[in-house]
C-alpha cells in the first residue's frame, strides 16, 4: 500500500504543476503589456538629472551662483543633479536635440531657438526684488564721446554670442532701427567674447568702444565694483525678456518635472531655500511660460529670423568675421 502511494506522488505533483501553469498562462493574458505606465520606474531612469548653463560669466562665478541651487534641488528630488557647463550658448541647443540635458538654464533667445528646435518648456525663472526680466544693453566708456550711433562709425564693436537676445538680437534690432544694416562695413571690428561679463570688460580695457550685455549683469559687475559705474554710460535698453529660466526637455518625466517646478517656486518658504536665493541674488522664482516671450517674439519677427532654419552657432549671412576676445576679460577689475 504506501509502495503504490509512494509511486502516485509523481503524478501529483505533475497535475499540480500543469494546473499552475495553466493559472499562470491565464493571469498572463490579463496583463496589458501596452501599459507600461504602470511599471514604469522614474527613479530608475533618471538616477541623475543634467542641467546645462550657458556661460553668461566666468565658470568660478557661474559655480557660486548655481551650485547650491543643485544641491537642493538634490535633497529635495532625492537625485543627483549634475550641472553641466557649456562652452558657449548655442551648445545648449544641441544638447537637448540629442538628449544629452534633461533641462537647462538659459537666455531667452537660447530658449527660443531650442523650443523650436528640441520642445523645450519653460517652467520657472528667479524674480529679483519684484522684477524677472532682464534688457539688452548698448554701453560705451564714459570718456570715449560715443553719444550715438553716429559716432560710432569706425569703431569696435563686442557683441557676445549669435544665440543671445541681449549680446546679439537686440543689437541687430537696434542698428536697424538706426538704418545701419551692414554692420561689418560700420565698424571697423567686431568680436564676439562669448560671455556678457566679458564684453563689459572689453570696452573697460580699452579693447572695443561699444558692448552689448545684459542689464542683470552689468548691474551685478557695479555692485561689485561701484567705481566702474562712472567710468561706463548707457546709450540705449531694449524692451524686457524674461530673465534666464529653467527650461526642461519635452521627454522628462511629467511627474519629476511638476516635482522640480514645485521646488523651484516654494524656495523662498523652505529655511533651506534662503542661502539658495541669496546665492542667485533672487527673492524667488516664478512660474514661466512661452507666452512671456512676446516682446522676444516680436524682435524676432522684426528682424525676419526663421528660427527653424536659424543658424545659432555662426551667421555667415550677416557677413561677420569671428575673432575671438582674450580669455582673461573677466579678470579686469
Amino acid at each position: 500500500m504506501l509502495k503504490k502511494n509512494i509511486l502516485s506522488i509523481p503524478f501529483v505533483l505533475l497535475a499540480i504543476f500543469l494546473f499552475t501553469s495553466c493559472e499562470r498562462e491565464a493571469d498572463i493574458k490579463k496583463v496589458d503589456l501596452s501599459r507600461v505606465e504602470e511599471t514604469k520606474d522614474t527613479s530608475q531612469e533618471y538616477p541623475e538629472i543634467k542641467i546645462g548653463l550657458v556661460p553668461e560669466e566666468n565658470i568660478r562665478k557661474m559655480a557660486a551662483r548655481y551650485e547650491p541651487l543643485a544641491e537642493y534641488l538634490s535633497k529635495k528630488l532625492d537625485k543627483k543633479i549634475v550641472l553641466v557647463y557649456l562652452d558657449n550658448y548655442g551648445e545648449v541647443c544641441d544638447k537637448f536635440i540629442y538628449k544629452q540635458l534633461d533641462a537647462a538654464i538659459f537666455g531667452s533667445f537660447s530658449y527660443a531657438l531650442t523650443h523650436i528646435k528640441a520642445g523645450v518648456e519653460p517652467i520657472a525663472r528667479p524674480d529679483y526684488q519684484g522684477i524677472s526680466t532682464y534688457r539688452g544693453l548698448i554701453v560705451v566708456r564714459e570718456d570715449s564721446n560715443i553719444k550715438n550711433t553716429t559716432d560710432m562709425r569706425g569703431k569696435r564693436l563686442a557683441l557676445v554670442h549669435q544665440a543671445t537676445y541681449a549680446g546679439y538680437l537686440y543689437p541687430l534690432y537696434y542698428f536697424k532701427e538706426h538704418r545701419i544694416k551692414d554692420l561689418k562695413s560700420y565698424f571697423s571690428k567686431i568680436i564676439f567674447v562669448e560671455s556678457h561679463d566679458k564684453a563689459i570688460f572689453s570696452v573697460l580695457r580699452n579693447e572695443t568702444d561699444v558692448a552689448c550685455p545684459k542689464d542683470l549683469i552689468y548691474q551685478k559687475i557695479i555692485k561689485e565694483n561701484p567705481d566702474l559705474e562712472k567710468k561706463l554710460v548707457v546709450l540705449s535698453a531694449s524692451d524686457p525678456v524674461p530673465s534666464n529660466a529653467l527650461c526642461v526637455s519635452k521627454d522628462l518625466d511629467p511627474i519629476l518635472k511638476n516635482k522640480i517646478k514645485d521646488a523651484l517656486l516654494n524656495l523662498d518658504k523652505e529655511v533651506q531655500g534662503k542661502p539658495v536665493l541669496e546665492s542667485l541674488d533672487a527673492d524667488r522664482f516664478v512660474e514661466t511660460k512661452d507666452q512671456d516671450y512676446h516682446y522676444l517674439y516680436d524682435t524676432i519677427n522684426a528682424l525676419g529670423i526663421d528660427l527653424n532654419t536659424y543658424p545659432y552657432y555662426k551667421r555667415p549671412d550677416m557677413g561677420f568675421d569671428r575673432v575671438e576676445a582674450h580669455n582673461n576679460l573677466d579678470d579686469t577689475r
